[in-house]
């Protein structure tokens, strides 16, 4: 008797599924929108198209591009992390190092031509940026080195980066660093919600919501402390976003959804 079943083969070598041609980007931003693993502020398969297209010109596998391009304020950016894979990938060295108050970055093209960018204390200072709430308190050092790495990547590798600003450098319009910005999640601040507003009331801006759910759990994670905090300040608004952001907002905070 025949068998239709193809059996289950191991090995081969693992690789990823680049599509090669604009239909084929836009089914698989589709699939991606669908599976509600996009990142926040690239929901629609036409803001995921751009972000593969982008990778793709970057040399990024489809997966990466879509965890790796950032949308500030509409306009595609690189995760700062993702700069010394490009780098390495294509034969550059990239070289990092903190001394006393000042970040250093070099970076060594293929044909040896170095280029080393600084960024100190006194620049932050300068750019009124030092004694910035948030991220320039909390990770002084990371900041300055984001800062250093944006400069030389672009500088000495702008043939990579396609003209790319790093996402840390231009959220929010200047030029600052997108580690996480608190331990403990700040006050909500949602002017068209009462106190005493029915469970119903819709939030007026889910993405901004959702955004910050992520952002304060991130920062709270990576500061060791206890996310319930996070969770208990959020959960009881996650009714009044759209159903199409409720299960987003869950898989966030990581709670289970009411069944």
């Amino acid at each position: 008797m025949s068998s239709n079943i193809v059996p289950l083969r191991t090995g081969g070598q693992i690789a990823a599924i680049v599509p090669t041609n604009i239909e084929e980007v836009f089914r698989l931003a589709k699939a991606i929108s669908l599976s509600g693993l996009a990142p926040s502020g690239m929901r629609e398969p036409e803001q995921i198209t751009v972000a593969l297209l982008h990778g793709m010109e970057l040399g990024l596998p489809p997966m990466q591009a879509v965890q790796k391009i950032a949308v500030v304020h509409g306009r595609p950016t690189l995760w700062g992390d993702a700069v010394p894979a490009l780098l390495y990938a294509r034969n550059f060295k990239i070289k990092e190092w903190i001394d006393g108050d000042t970040a250093y970055c070099t970076v060594t093209r293929p044909d040896g031509t170095k280029v080393t960018r600084t960024f100190s204390k006194k620049d932050a200072e300068v750019a009124g940026l030092w004694n910035k709430a948030g991220t320039w308190k909390q990770f002084p050092q990371r900041m300055l080195q984001m800062r250093a790495r944006g400069f030389a990547a672009r500088d000495g590798a702008a043939d990579v980066l396609s003209g790319m600003y790093l996402r840390e450098e231009l959220d929010g319009g200047e030029l600052v660093d997108s580690t996480p910005k608190a331990v403990t999640p700040a006050p909500l601040e949602i002017p068209d919600l009462p106190d005493d507003a029915p469970a119903d009331v819709p939030i007026s801006d889910p993405d901004k919501l959702v955004e910050q759910m992520k952002e304060d759990m991130v920062a709270a994670t990576a500061a060791g402390a206890d996310i319930s905090e996070v969770q208990e300040q959020y959960k009881d608004l996650i009714p009044r976003l759209p159903e199409d952001y409720q299960a987003d907002a869950y898989a966030v905070l990581e709670l289970e959804p009411p069944q």
